[in-house]
């Protein structure tokens, strides 16, 4: 078996470590496919040792990461002999007792750009299957974890928080989990904030200096958000949920406990949009599982019930589809698919149709079961599924369940098929009556997997009143008529974007810029060609193809792949002079502040300058937190000092009446 070396100054604390794991465990042997997992972790010294003790009766086969050794096994109370295999795993024989006993050690290697775990006193992040632990089932089971770490440290893991508690060489922390396969701990130098929800213990673990900034705010804000989800959803799927703060620029929920990085903490818009977001992972995701097999429904259920939902309850819900619809919007046609094909990931494209498409597919199945028989499906799913996977089929007949309806139809074009619908008013006409009158017109569905089935809203404005007519739509073009006591002053197809479409006025947006993978560079300043590629790529995240300096658009530029162009000031200037392009809409944009982009109104080209080196990269670290917009400027100190969008032309789905 290999030796662990411990370093002499810290000897005393780490041999304690490492002795008691190998004494008897804290808990007595859980009975059936039960695990129980002791782990003593020293992240100064990167040492950790640990204790596995689960029924195996056939045997299995495990991985330990580099500078990790198994140091004893045990078939019930008998010494048991472990292979190696050609790979270098650990290969473990049969065992007839009930359970058999893993106790391995070792000094964690820092991790390759391939792995995900990362250790140490300013925070580690154990992940599951992340070969630091023996993983030996893929069968779901109950999990009970200890862990125990130094003074000053404390830790976070999968499931509910049974116990914590100072100890004469640190810190234990208990949790439970009463069914997974995965298990996942992180630790870090945290102050404790702590309170009751509704019988979960919440817990904040931030650093002091941000605990002492922000931990209260954090607190009260998940107090507000917790209550809010609980009293939609009924009971919280665990015991208790800790926000715990990251070096890493992370924000990932994982059973009972979130990571946040200390860089995004701070950013005053978190508390009431990633933190929520993060909560509510707490019931879909890390409470009901994904089957990823058959693709990830949790994320868009997860994007609706929290972003959303905290929306609406500020009376922003519309804005913020119309967000989404823009975005979507911007996808080129390489990069759209079927809801069903999203798995997850860092993909931007992929990720908007994972959350923001997935999200509008939700509102439009509440938008057509009502809000009682939506929830009510929820709580069922909720219910049934808690802590095993369900795939999209098991979500569409709970909801057909609870409908008594067959929803197939709904799912199987919203889920399956890619793309969304544009819309159309046609023929519009009212037919005055001595009483009133009737409206008259054609909605118009266009696509190339057209049609969809759609509830469209017609909002009819009156001198005396608001009509709404729901219009059913499963056809291309579908006939409506609404009787009106008084003659109508305008109509608008779907004002408040409670649909899953195109929106017919597309503002040129950055987005554009960030998910097309053909989108082109163009760097201006002579000597300075590879500074600036690196900048674009930190700003678009992807290799961008190089023009020459020399190139002209010629014409076909709305067709053309999109175009970033970067320079100093006077460069982009004179460039875009050379080239007939018109100036920003905005008066003095070109030299605002200290750095700037804007994308031209009529083509797809971005403009980036900037006044110095640093201020461009700043704006390059910015830009894909602004895909919305059409312009951005930093001021003197890198502040954000202007964002908008530009306006669009009149709204074809909105036809006023004169007399």
């Amino acid at each position: 078996m290999a030796t662990l070396r411990l370093p002499r100054r810290r000897s005393a604390l780490a041999w304690v470590l490492l002795a008691a794991v190998l004494a008897a465990p804290a808990w007595a042997a859980v009975p059936g496919s039960a695990r129980q997992m002791t782990l003593h972790l020293d992240p100064a010294e990167r040492l950790l040792a640990g204790e596995l003790v689960q029924p195996l009766p056939a045997g299995g086969r495990f991985a330990l990461l580099d500078g990790l050794s198994v140091s004893a096994a045990r078939c019930g109370e008998q010494p048991l002999e472990l292979a190696r295999d050609t790979d270098g795993r650990w290969v473990v024989p049969a065992c007839s007792a009930p359970t058999i006993t893993l106790s391995w050690q070792g000094r964690l290697e820092r991790p390759s750009r391939e792995q995900r775990h990362a250790v140490g006193e300013a925070g580690t992040f154990l992940p599951t299957r992340g070969e630091w632990y023996p993983h030996l089932v893929d069968d779901a089971g109950p999990l009970r974890l200890e862990i125990h770490t130094p003074p000053g440290q404390r830790a976070v893991a999968s499931g509910s928080l049974v116990e914590e508690q100072a100890t004469a060489d640190g810190r234990l922390a208990r949790f439970h989990h009463p069914r997974t396969r995965e298990v996942e701990v992180a630790t870090g130098p945290w102050a404790l904030r702590d309170r009751d929800v509704n019988g979960v213990t919440l817990r904040v673990l931030f650093p002091e200096a941000l605990d002492a900034a922000l931990g209260e705010t954090y607190l009260e804000r998940a107090a507000y958000h917790l209550a809010a989800f609980q009293a939609r959803l009924g009971r919280f799927p665990f015991d208790s949920f800790s926000i715990a703060a990251s070096p890493a620029p992370v924000g990932v929920a994982f059973p009972g406990f979130t990571l946040l990085g200390e860089r995004v903490i701070p950013l005053p818009f978190v508390p009431d949009t990633s933190l929520p977001h993060e909560i509510m992972h707490a019931w879909w995701g890390a409470g009901v599982q994904v089957d990823v097999a058959s693709g990830n429904w949790a994320e868009g259920l997860t994007t609706y019930l929290a972003d959303h939902a905290v929306a609406e309850a500020s009376g922003e819900d519309a804005a913020l589809r119309r967000g989404w619809l823009l975005d979507l919007a911007s996808l080129p046609a390489s990069r759209d698919a079927a809801l069903r094909d999203f798995r997850g990931g860092p993909d931007p494209a992929g990720r908007l149709i994972g959350y923001q498409h997935g999200a509008l597919l939700f509102h439009g199945l509440r938008q057509r079961l009502g809000d009682t028989t939506f929830d009510a499906a929820l709580g069922t799913f909720a219910e049934r599924w808690m802590h095993r996977s369900a795939g999209w089929q098991t979500l569409e007949a709970t909801f057909s369940e609870a409908a008594s309806e067959d929803l197939a139809p709904f799912f199987a074009a919203w889920r399956d098929r890619p793309g969304r619908p544009e819309l159309a008013l046609e023929v519009v006409r009212f037919e005055p009556s001595p009483r009133g009158g009737w409206l008259h017109g054609v909605l118009v569905q266009r696509g190339a997997h057209a049609p969809w089935p759609l509830d469209v809203p017609l909002v009819v404005e009156t001198g005396e009143e608001t009509v709404t007519l729901i219009q059913r739509m499963d056809i291309e073009r579908q006939p409506f008529a609404v009787f009106l006591s008084a003659r109508p002053l305008s109509v608008e197809v779907d004002p408040d974007a409670h649909l899953l479409r195109h929106p017919v006025a597309r503002p040129s947006v950055l987005r554009r810029l960030l998910l097309d993978p053909q989108t082109r560079l163009l760097a201006l300043t002579p000597g300075r060609a590879a500074e600036l590629e690196g900048l674009a790529r930190r700003a678009l995240g992807f290799r961008l193809e190089a023009l020459s300096d020399d190139v002209a658009l010629g014409t076909g530029r709305d067709a053309a792949a999109p175009l970033l162009v970067v320079g100093t000031s006077d460069e982009i200037i004179e460039w875009r002079q050379s080239q007939g392009l018109t100036a920003p809409p905005q008066e003095g944009l070109e030299r605002a502040g200290r750095a700037r982009v804007w994308m031209h109104p009529d083509d797809p080209i971005g403009l980036l300058s900037g006044d110095d080196s640093e201020a461009l990269a700043m704006l390059a670290t910015r830009l894909r937190h602004h895909g919305q917009r059409s312009h951005l400027v930093l001021g003197e100190d890198g502040e954000t000092r202007d964002a908008g969008t530009w306006p669009t032309d009149e709204n074809p789905l909105r036809v006023e009446f004169t007399d």
